[in-house]
């Protein structure tokens, strides 16, 4: 495998401490996430996931991770082929489109505006069904019965009520 000192020095990246550094932080959350999975299935296994605060702290930690992680391989792919486009085909410098600034301007802001319509438009939709009550004919919770929660694992039947306590 041949490393950087065997290419010449003008094809290098420009920027080899982001990548470097962008390359090891990506690799470091994924060992995060990982370790962080392995350890809730463990905790699973020996049923005290639900009570590990510590855990529960590491995962609220650990949210951004991935974005972060996905964001520093994005950094890695973009800034470690400068200054290629296409790697030994293609310079950034030659492969420049010849569209004015105005013009990719106008185009951007065309986006910005037609992502704001949508986005604007998805809330308010989103904000006018919350607001609605529950129509006559949607059934509501069963009165005098447990509520129980849906998922795979059954959770204990709570007694309906702002009070509620587990049903024996």
């Amino acid at each position: 495998m041949r490393g950087l000192k065997a290419l010449p020095r003008d094809t290098w990246p420009t920027n080899l401490p982001l990548v470097f550094w962008a390359f090891r932080v990506m690799v470091g959350l994924g060992f995060l996430m990982i370790a962080l999975g392995v350890t809730s299935l463990y905790l699973r296994w020996k049923e005290r996931l639900y009570t590990s605060r510590w855990l529960h702290r590491c995962a609220v930690a650990m949210g951004p991770s991935g974005l972060v992680a996905v964001t520093a391989g994005w950094v890695v792919t973009e800034s470690g082929r400068q200054p290629f486009t296409v790697y030994g085909l293609l310079r950034t410098a030659d492969s420049v489109s010849p569209i004015a600034a105005p013009a990719v301007a106008t185009s951007l802001a065309a986006f910005a505006v037609v992502y704001f319509v949508v986005f604007g438009a998805g809330i308010w939709f989103l904000l006018h069904l919350f607001n609605q009550p529950p129509r006559p004919h949607e059934a509501g919770l069963p009165t005098g019965q447990p509520v129980r929660t849906a998922g795979i694992t059954p959770a204990p039947a709570l007694a309906a009520g702002p009070n509620a306590q587990p049903a024996e």
